[in-house]
This record gives C-alpha cells, structure tokens and sequence, in this order.
C-alpha cells in the first residue's frame, strides 16, 4: 500500500518512497501490534526436509528474538502470522502468540486474519505493523500502512512496501526494525530490566540451564 513513488534510485539501491518515509515518519500513528510473517523474515527462507519432505531444520537468529521482548517492553503487542504450523512450537515456547493461516481451505491471505486481529487486541489496522517477505504477504501490504520488508524480497514485495530494509530474511530483520522505528520515535526505547524480566518467563530460556 505505498503512498510513494514506486520508483528505484538507481544512486542508492533503494526505493524512492523509502527515502521519503525517512523524511516524513512521524506523521502517522503510533504502533501497537507488529505482525511477523516467520520464513523469509526471521529465516532466509531455507527449509530442510526429510526424504518423506517432512520440514526438520529451520535457522534463526538470536538477536531478532531479544528484539521482538524490546517491542514488546516498550509496550507494542507482537504476533506471528506464518502459512506453516511448523512455526507454532517456537512461538509457543517464547509466549509469543501464533496464527497459522492455511485454513481448511488452505488458504493463504493473511489479509483475511486483520479483522479478528482488530478485536482480538482492540487495535486498529492504522496502529498496525507488518512485516513480510513473499508473494503471499502482498495482500498486507496493500491494506497496511505501516509495512516493511528484508532487502532480498521479491521486486513486487519492494515496491509495495512502505520501508525496505537493508537486512535479508533471517540476518537480523527485526533488530533493524527496532533499532530504526526506536531512532524515529515510533516506539519507545525498553529498559534493560523489563526485557530481562520477559527472557526470564519463556521456556527456551528455562531449557538451557
């Protein structure tokens, strides 16, 4: 849904309307709710099968989770929305809430998921944030303000993004998302301590003890 100019700078690498969101970030609605699409975004995509292609090996990394409990200490609300249920027992085990979107009829429009989200945390779609990597996340970005996407996504996913960002999926999307809505002002820096207290409570730190 990009209120600005679909065009590459060929000086910069970079879309056009991303250079002028850094000029006018501000202007819009605070953040309550950041919505994470999980392969491609916190992994590079990679998945690892076996020879029945059931999926056994996915690689993420660390710093994006302490950067989701900084969201979450400066009091934005963080979900998962992910097309593979394979996600859930990782969410789960960082008391993050999860939503698969393959349906019963396998379905995969995120899109359809805002509504329900809308009651479900008492946040309007304008105090919403995404974050997605694939053709099948287009539908967010078309209805969504606040939209942002790792470098190595598809041209379509680019010029429809509100900010691209210079981190590929799975090398540390959500800590530059952090660090950059921080510098702008959008979210509240947490403290040390209430980020310490949330570590505390999630079982993937209880098991490595």
């Amino acid at each position: 849904m990009s209120e600005y100019p679909d065009e590459f700078d060929t000086h910069t690498g970079n879309w056009k309307h991303s250079k002028l969101l850094d000029q006018c970030i501000g202007e819009k609605s605070k953040i309550k709710l950041l919505i994470l699409d999980v392969d491609g975004v916190l992994t590079d995509g990679t998945k690892v099968y076996t020879q029945e292609h059931q999926p056994v090996y996915k690689r993420f990394r660390c710093k994006d989770f302490t950067a989701i409990k900084r969201f979450i200490a400066a009091g934005v609300k963080v979900i998962m929305l992910s097309g593979d249920n394979w996600n859930s027992e990782m969410a789960r085990q960082r008391n993050i809430p999860f939503y698969c979107t393959r349906g019963s009829d396998l379905g995969l429009d995120k899109s359809v998921y805002l509504k329900h989200l809308e009651a479900q945390y008492n946040v309007k779609r304008e105090n919403m944030a995404f974050v997605g990597d694939d053709y099948f996340d287009l539908s967010m970005f078309k209805t969504l303000f606040w939209t942002f996407a790792p470098s190595d996504s598809p041209r379509i996913i680019r010029q429809n993004c509100l900010y691209l960002l210079k981190s590929k999926g799975g090398q540390g999307v959500v800590q530059e998302l952090y660090d950059f809505l921080v510098g702008k002002g959008i979210v509240e820096n947490a403290t040390e301590e209430a980020v310490a207290e949330l570590d505390k409570k999630e079982a993937s730190s209880a098991a490595m003890k």
